[in-house]
């Protein structure tokens, strides 16, 4: 028993090399090809039954041979360095951190506006309930939708929604460098705060 389950454990690490070999020789080829050096392509033919149309013979073939990590790993990191210099992963990064704290922030905001609201409607009611005052309904529905309907059009919908996050956003986002980064950002605050 013991012999069966050294070899299936013999057999499911030489496939995990392959496969690693496999990934690293992708890596390798699509970065050396896109500095203009030598590559190596696989070309499929239709209507052939050989082995050397075979991708899976290809691919087998390719992750059996050495392969020199030492230039993948020179190559990667000099693609990596310039990314970096580039600046742009700082941007996103500090558009994304500074968009998600935003979107938490709002929506923490917007959830103590509700309470208020709740709370301010409660008693409201209550006082009406008890006969100290007597709202108007009517009148205060007109006045809310009034403020909250920004395109006058007479109702409150969807349009209005964007026109708010729209202002919000480009409050937010005035002289910042990675726009993009805080949009991302912005929402994945809303959602999770």
């Amino acid at each position: 028993m013991n012999a069966l389950r050294n070899k299936l454990n013999q057999n499911v690490i030489l496939h995990k090399k392959i496969i690693m070999k496999s990934i690293t020789l992708s890596t390798m080829m699509t970065t050396v090809s896109s500095f203009g050096t030598a590559t190596a392509s696989v070309a499929l033919c239709e209507g052939k039954d050989d082995d050397q149309n075979n991708i899976l013979e290809k691919i087998k073939a390719a992750a059996t041979t050495a392969i020199d990590f030492d230039a993948v790993g020179q190559i990667l990191g000099s693609k990596t360095q310039n990314i970096i210099d580039s600046g742009v992963p700082t941007q996103i990064s500090y558009g994304f951190v500074c968009g998600f704290s935003s979107g938490y922030t709002m929506k923490k905001i917007g959830k103590v506006a509700s309470v208020v609201f709740g709370l301010g409607f409660v008693t409201l009611q209550s006082l009406s309930y008890a006969g100290y005052i007597n709202v108007d309904h009517k009148a205060l529905q007109k006045d809310v939708e009034n403020a909250f309907d920004l395109n006058n059009d007479g109702k409150v919908d969807d349009q209005d929604a964007n026109i708010v996050y729209n202002k919000v956003m480009e409050v937010l986002q005035f002289n910042m460098t990675g726009g993009s980064g805080f949009a991302a950002g912005f929402v994945g605050g809303v959602r999770s705060g």
